[in-house]
């Protein structure tokens, strides 16, 4: 029965565990999700420039969500996980946003 459990804990056999190096799982899925969002939201941009031929208008607060989520959601490995509080204040600047487009396309009478 030792030697079982001397084959078991030999040193060598636990050495072969020690030396194996740990990856990272989460960082190639939470870069995949970072360049999804950052696409949607360039899309979003390209869709509110389409219908609304003022958007111009609306460049400051563009800007500065843009540089909002590129903090948040960067394209490279600096950022593995996403503060919770970034993620509010990006979805209020969203809000925002979005009641400024409601307001503009009132004043375009809801074409």
């Amino acid at each position: 029965m030792t030697s079982r459990f001397d084959e078991l804990f030999s040193p060598d056999r636990l050495r072969q565990n020690w030396q194996q190096q740990v990856i990272p799982v989460l960082q190639p899925a939470q870069l995949e999700l970072n360049l999804d969002i950052q696409t949607t939201y360039h899309e979003l941009q390209r869709l509110v420039a389409e219908r609304f031929l003022d958007a111009g208008r609306l460049s400051v607060k563009f800007d500065e969500l843009t540089e909002e989520i590129k903090q948040t959601f960067p394209l490279d490995a600096t950022v593995l996980a996403v503060d919770a509080k970034q993620k509010e204040a990006i979805i209020s600047m969203l809000e925002q946003l979005e009641e400024l487009l409601w307001a503009m396309d009132l004043a375009k009478g809801g074409k």
